[in-house]
């Protein structure tokens, strides 16, 4: 009888969810929409990821924010290198700044 190879899992990408909250009117619609609970409303009514391991990345929160105030983004498949011009090797890019008016929750 032979032996099967078991694979083991993968670890699930964590995706990244950006909150601009300059553009948030705290409508509630990301989180009435979000299938999973991943969002939730502060005191204000504004939404924050409540517990980011459970988003399964399918972007109804993005896709129903009338005012385009959240993003969601795969975590490891986002970053990209950088070309460099001018026979200059290639870098990492630079983490982007968080501006104060935007919560984020990073994917790891």
């Amino acid at each position: 009888m032979p032996s099967e190879k078991v694979e083991p899992k993968k670890k699930k990408e964590v995706p990244r969810i950006d909150i601009f909250r300059a553009w948030c009117k705290a409508c509630g619609i990301c989180v009435a929409f979000c299938p999973t609970g991943v969002l939730e409303r502060d005191e204000a009514g504004y939404p924050f990821v409540k517990e980011i391991e459970k988003c399964i990345n399918c972007g109804w929160c993005e896709i129903r924010c009338p005012d385009f105030a959240i993003t969601v983004r795969s975590g490891l498949k986002e970053k990209k290198r950088v070309e460099v011009k001018h026979g200059e090797e290639e870098r990492e890019p630079k983490e982007e700044e968080v501006l104060p008016e935007r919560v984020a929750a990073p994917g790891k």
